[in-house]
């Protein structure tokens, strides 16, 4: 059932993408994309960069707080493979493969290189969650005045989750639950000790020092949603940062369902386009233009990082000892 449920969430991406291009007036679309200014598109590929390259800054400080000395540039180089490995396989194994360079290159347990990839992640999630609230409240829907009390219940709520999962008590057994369940049964038998490598590794992380990675966070998403304002204005698509930031937000979130983001994100594009009346073929436009530059071309680069800097890795890669 694990095993089916992303399986069928993929085809039904796929479905849901086959449709919106069937409904879709492509030509309108493509008529679109051959007007777009690629000197725009290429300044928003160089913001996107600089926005990995400052969450590698971010990694490398995070392994410094846990007393691990590891290199700006090879952080780098690995955020950017595990972006191209994230994207191309089912599973989004991008963020196991940091631990495995941890592993490999300075002999991390798996439990305490988890920690600093998960609170790596955490802070993507949150910024893309407050960020996104954020520009939705700056630039309300005009039609929906309601929308914006949901975003304050949404914050409260966002609030009682994170003191639930970094109280000590209600975080160790639900970290402690998701270490047994996530690591299969042919490594259940290290989950405790995975996790008290992971409870000490996180012990890290509690104090005013982690006030530094939550500054590069925020730089770093502001230089990615000003490249993504970047490719709308390559498309002539008059439109809030504001605004647009929510919708990069929402689309990047629900992306997760799907693989590599197939169908949900061009729904969801769609849709919050619609509700500032930017019609269809325009939002598939800029949805076209984002794929190319921040998934494909991104991908690419990815897969050259990988190369200057690759790692073997395989069902059974986690299994050895660190």
């Amino acid at each position: 059932m694990k095993r089916l449920l992303p399986t069928l969430m993929t085809l039904l991406g796929v479905a849901l993408l086959i449709y919106i291009l069937w409904k879709a007036n492509l030509p309108a679309t493509w008529g679109k994309l051959k007007q777009t200014r690629i000197l725009w598109a290429a300044l928003s590929l160089v913001f996107i960069l600089i926005m990995i390259w400052l969450k590698g800054v971010r990694w490398s400080y995070l392994l410094k707080m846990q007393g691990v000395s590891y290199p700006i540039w090879d952080s780098f180089l690995i955020y950017m493979g595990s972006l191209y490995w994230g994207t191309v396989t089912p599973g989004r194994m991008g963020d196991f493969m940091k631990v495995l360079y941890l592993k490999r290159d300075r002999k991390m347990g798996l439990g305490l290189g988890m920690s600093s990839v998960l609170v790596d992640r955490v802070f993507d999630l949150y910024i893309l969650l407050v960020l996104g609230c954020l520009g939705l409240l700056l630039h309300p829907l005009p039609n929906n005045p309601r929308l914006v009390q949901g975003v304050w219940i949404f914050f409260a709520t966002l609030i009682l989750i994170s003191y639930l999962a970094f109280n000590r008590k209600t975080g160790e057994w639900l970290m402690k639950t998701i270490f047994q369940k996530a690591m299969g049964d042919k490594l259940k038998g290290r989950a405790d000790q995975a996790f008290q490598e992971f409870h000490q590794g996180m012990e890290s992380f509690y104090r005013p020092a982690i006030l530094w990675p939550t500054l590069l966070t925020v730089t770093s998403y502001a230089f990615f949603f000003t490249g993504c304002w970047f490719l709308a204005v390559a498309l002539g698509i008059d439109l809030s940062l504001f605004y647009l930031t929510f919708c990069v937000a929402m689309c990047n979130l629900v992306s997760l369902l799907s693989f590599a983001g197939v169908g949900t994100r061009e729904g969801t594009i769609i849709l919050l386009f619609h509700l500032v009346n930017i019609e269809e073929q325009t939002a598939l436009a800029y949805d076209a233009l984002f794929v190319f530059v921040a998934i494909i071309l991104i991908c690419v680069l990815g897969f050259f990082c990988y190369l200057a800097k690759p790692v073997k890795f395989g069902k059974d890669s986690l299994t050895g000892e660190a």
